[in-house]
């Protein structure tokens, strides 16, 4: 938690930009001087030396998981065979077997979807993200095959794993044109592609896209606490702290036992100046958390 403002998707973080230093110098003697009795701008408050920013984003909801069939029959020779082979051995954690007759199917029929959608999950899962994004693309780009049960929502199943692998590799402009193709094929609103676009949009710095995304997912989901808890963290990169407030707020309200929600929330009302509100959290804290109530102690000068 060094970073002034930290959020991850399976450790994903951007920092927080401070203002040097020395700008207001420059800045000063390049403008003519003050006339008495014009108002000074009030000075904008930052953290002491040391002090923790905002806690963690929550994590990127998960990518579909591999769904693994039964033990593998004898004879592994046409596609469907190749296929129920692959599923079997990926089942029994043999990964470099599946994979073989998964290629092997797609060379039988390199036009069908399922033996590319099935590689780029055993790839992701194997954490070879650049070889599971190939897989993916050429998927999405096939025919299913509706005698081995594939439907369009195999597709858009196989774009929001596309997704999540580029935000594995901070590819996020990729990850929310994935995600965004997922959210253009649903039939009905669903709140997960929405939650993992508003990650790679605050990875991106697009704070206010980001708060938007996340109240879209609040929007069909309205007990989504980690989108609340995310969308407090893209307020305070805003520095809307009462925005920040009323989002760890919900969090609180809908996860009580968020310790770094309330973290959060401390902080805010740090930076509006609640000192009131700030000793409250840290009292809150002192139980659960002890480590978090001293660093938001420390901003109180306690």
């Amino acid at each position: 938690m060094a970073n002034m403002f930290k959020y991850a998707m399976r450790a994903l973080f951007v920092a927080l930009a401070l203002v040097a230093s020395g700008a207001g110098v420059v800045a000063s003697a390049q403008q003519p001087r003050q006339q008495p009795g014009q108002n000074t701008p009030p000075k904008k408050k930052k953290l002491p030396p040391g002090a923790k920013g905002f806690a963690q984003f929550a994590d990127r909801d998960a990518s579909d998981k591999l769904v693994t069939g039964g033990a593998t029959r004898g004879e592994c020779a046409s596609y469907e065979q190749l296929i129920e082979c692959a599923m079997g051995q990926a089942g029994q954690g043999n990964t470099k077997e599946a994979v073989a007759f998964l290629t092997q199917a797609a060379k039988l029929k390199p036009a069908m979807f399922r033996p590319q959608y099935n590689l780029g999950q055993i790839y992701e899962a194997q954490g070879k993200y650049k070889e599971a994004a190939d897989a993916y693309k050429r998927a999405v780009a096939l025919k299913i095959d509706a005698g081995l049960g594939e439907t369009p929502v195999n597709v858009m199943s196989a774009y929001f794993n596309l997704g999540n692998v580029y935000a594995m590799m901070n590819q996020h402009e990729q990850a929310v044109a994935a995600l965004q193709e997922v959210i253009r094929r649903l039939p009905e609103p669903y709140h997960t592609p929405h939650y993992n676009v508003g990650l790679s949009l605050a990875a991106l710095g697009k704070q206010q896209e980001a708060v938007n995304s996340f109240r879209e997912a609040v929007r069909v989901k309205p007990d989504y606490w980690e989108a609340y808890y995310n969308m407090g963290v893209a307020y305070g990169k805003l520095e809307d702290y009462p925005q920040a407030v009323a989002a760890f707020k919900k969090t609180l309200e809908l996860k009580p036992d968020d310790a770094q929600a309330r973290y959060n929330l401390g902080l805010a009302y740090y930076f509006m100046d609640d000192a009131k509100a700030l000793a409250a959290e840290v009292q809150a804290l002192q139980k659960t958390r002890p480590e978090l109530a001293r660093e938001l102690a420390k901003l109180s000068g306690k």
